[in-house]
């Protein structure tokens, strides 16, 4: 019979050994490509860019008479209300304002929301804070125009569930609009409340165009007319202990539709959104489909 000596059995001791560690030992666990995001927080990132691409609507012309946006809240599956259904009257100082050219924007007017509320389709908002309207050219006869909102916030509750939603937006939108064509440069901050409770803060530089379906349609101190929108920029986007970096464009222009009575009033169009995350990247992609819907996708993880 052959004897293994001590060395030769401490030698096949320690093989065994290495061998059942290996055999035991879990599987190394591989991220998941496309990980940046889960696909809830996708839909969450699309709801917010949505309600900003909605708010340049109203962004990108006033109310002659009353030195207002024409609707107050543009989120998602809201109405679009019209700020002629308040139930108090915006007090803008001074009053008059000045209109040294006597174009349709006065030299400068604080208009204040504090207190006014809207009602319609079974929904109730409430605004308040300010927005200050510039005429960046006071001496020439035009429509450029210059609106900084200071802590304008929209809080939206649907009346049969009892959810609520609220947007406060800070910053400054520059407008030029001709007849044919409006060209807007959007450097604003949106605090953002989902109807869970949960919060997002997103931080951007677009630069949008609007052109208008008819020609010679656009008419400052009117409602805008139906026509298509493009979107470029960047911006940061943060909730909770997560933060995104944010590439915007649309990749099909965007169709307003004046008639449409939900919002987002987009008909057709697709926005995409590059998400990055350290030096990790994915897509969501926003295609709009009908008046108030559009559907969200990004790669399977």
């Amino acid at each position: 019979m052959r004897r293994i000596t001590p060395n030769a059995w401490r030698a096949a001791a320690g093989t065994i050994t290495v061998a059942l560690f290996a055999a035991c030992s879990p599987s190394p666990v591989t991220s998941p490509q496309n990980s940046v995001l889960t696909q809830p927080q996708a839909n969450a990132v699309a709801e917010v860019v949505a309600t900003d691409a909605a708010s340049l609507v109203d962004g990108a012309t006033l109310d002659a008479a009353t030195g207002t946006p024409f609707a107050v809240a543009p989120m998602p599956g809201s109405p679009a209300l019209a700020t002629s259904s308040a139930t108090c009257t915006p007090t803008r100082s001074p009053s008059p304002p000045t209109n040294s050219d006597g174009d349709p924007v006065p030299d400068s007017v604080r208009v204040d929301f504090t207190g006014c509320t809207f009602t319609g389709d079974g929904h109730t908002v409430a605004v308040s804070g300010s927005i200050d309207l510039v005429d960046p050219t006071p001496a020439i006869t035009d429509r450029a125009f210059r609106m900084r909102s200071n802590a304008l916030t929209r809080t939206v509750t649907n009346s049969a569930t009892g959810a609520t939603r609220s947007v406060v937006e800070t910053g400054v939108r520059s407008v030029v609009p001709t007849a044919d064509r409006v060209q807007l440069a959007d450097t604003m901050t949106t605090e953002y409340t989902f109807a869970t409770g949960t919060t997002a803060s997103h931080v951007r530089k677009w630069l949008a165009t609007f052109t208008a379906d008819q020609a010679g349609s656009i008419q400052l101190g009117s409602r805008l007319p139906s026509g298509v929108w493009t979107i470029a920029g960047k911006s940061a986007y943060t909730s909770g202990t997560n933060s995104y970096s944010l590439s915007v464009t649309t990749t099909d222009p965007l169709h307003y539709n004046a008639s449409c009575n939900v919002e987002p009033r987009f008909d057709s169009g697709t926005i995409s959104v590059q998400v990055t995350k350290g030096t990790t990247s994915t897509t969501v992609t926003i295609t709009f489909t009908g008046c108030g819907q559009y559907s969200v996708s990004k790669p399977a993880a």
